[in-house]
Parts: structure tokens; C-alpha cells; sequence
């Protein structure tokens, strides 16, 4: 929720894309750091922009904050006017806004055409009730049900959940949904880097998945979750 409410105060001018119309949702990820060596904040990605509904969000909550999008002074209106953030585009592929914490997010369309016949209910129940094969051979993960304290603390009510692996058994997962299509989130360690994935394809033994952010050494290139032999 401080994210939410962070972005409450903020007005971001799109000053180098100006006048061109950009649509579809973005999502901050992959973010990188401005300055090497001073203080910055992780897991601040997942942020997210729906230039059609003209609403900001997070991944992590389903609360969105109505936004007034002027694509012909190509600015982004929220409820102060305190700060004016720059707003630079590369192309077609990726948007930067610096909202501070020495971190750039990086903003990249996202592709939703991988919806799925199940819901939100029936992916969770697919995780919770299989056991999966080891990851890169050596890395077991156990999806849990029970709520993870990341669940309300700071009364961010959220539907975080208890990841247990050989590495720490406070790790957490969640389950992000937009328009049909489906995000697998979760961090191994309880301090641990949020890896980023969208579920592309979902049957009986086995969940497909399209890395999209991956940390340390124990994932790499993750493409699916398989549960039978």
C-alpha cells in the first residue's frame, strides 16, 4: 500500500514521447540501478500502467489509482502536483521513469495474449496440491496455502504465500491476474529477489511459463513446472 500511496503524489511528465499515444498495460521489471554503491530499495518492481483504463497499480495488490493521461502534453496526472518526473521512452520496447530510491524503472508492454480456460482459484490449487520436479536438478520448491506474514503486515492485505525450498522455508508466491492472463510470482528467500514469470499454458502435469525476471544462481531460464514423469 505505501507504493500505492506513493504514486498518489506524483505527476509524470512524458516529456520525451510527446505527443505520441502509447496504450495497452506496462509493467516495471528488470529495474536497474542509477548510482553503484548508494542506498536503493529491491523488490519496488511490478508496477503497472494501463494507458487504455488510465489506471496506475502493483502487482502484488489488486488496488488501482484513476490517473488523467494528456497524450497531447503527454503527461500523466495524478492527485499533487509536488513532483514532475521525466518520462523517456526507447521505441516501441520499454518506458523509464525515475520514482527515486536510486532505482529506474523500466516499463515494458506486456503481451496478454496467453489467457487460459481455468482461473485464479484453479492455478493456486494446481501449486498447493502437486509436488514438481527439481529445478535445474538441485532446487525443490512446495507451494504452500497458508498465508505468508508479507500478507498484512504494514495492512497491505495481500494473497502472498508460504514457498518452502531447501534454502529458506519463508520464501512466499502469489498469483497476479490480468485480463485472463496469469503471473507466477515468488521470492525463495524471505529477503530474497522476486522472480517474475507468465504463465503461458496450464494442463494436468505441467505449468509452462515465459521468465521475465530471474535472480541468483540457483533459477535460470525457467520454463516450466512439472509435476509428472
Amino acid at each position: 500500500m505505501r507504493k500505492t500511496l506513493q504514486i498518489l503524489f506524483i505527476i509524470i511528465g512524458l516529456t520525451s514521447c510527446k505527443g505520441q499515444e502509447v496504450s495497452g498495460i506496462w509493467m516495471s521489471y528488470k529495474n536497474r540501478v542509477i548510482e553503484e554503491g548508494q542506498v536503493t530499495t529491491s523488490r519496488n518492481e511490478g508496477m503497472i500502467i494501463d494507458f487504455d483504463k488510465q489506471t496506475v497499480g502493483n502487482i502484488s495488490s489488486d488496488t488501482v489509482v484513476s490517473v488523467k493521461i494528456d497524450f497531447k502534453e503527454s503527461k500523466i496526472f495524478l492527485n499533487s502536483d509536488t513532483l514532475n518526473i521525466d518520462f523517456k521512452t526507447y521505441g516501441k520496447d520499454s518506458i523509464e521513469i525515475d520514482f527515486g530510491q536510486n532505482m529506474m524503472h523500466v516499463f515494458r508492454p506486456l503481451n496478454l495474449e496467453h489467457k487460459l480456460t481455468t482461473d485464479k482459484e484453479g492455478i493456486i490449487e494446481f501449486l498447493i496440491q502437486n509436488e514438481f520436479q527439481k529445478i535445474n536438478e538441485h532446487l525443490s520448491l512446495k507451494f504452500l496455502n497458508d498465508l505468508h506474514f508479507y500478507a498484512t503486515i504494514f495492512d497491505r492485505k495481500n494473497d502472498k504465500r508460504f514457498l518452502e525450498s531447501q534454502i529458506d522455508t519463508n520464501g512466499y508466491w502469489f498469483i497476479k491476474e490480468l485480463k485472463g492472463n496469469f503471473f507466477l510470482i515468488f521470492a525463495v528467500e524471505e529477503i530474497g529477489e522476486q522472480n517474475i514469470y507468465q504463465i503461458t499454458k496450464l494442463t494436468k502435469c505441467q505449468m509452462e511459463l515465459e521468465p521475465m525476471q530471474e535472480y541468483g544462481e540457483w533459477i535460470n531460464n525457467l520454463v516450466e513446472l512439472k509435476t509428472c514423469l
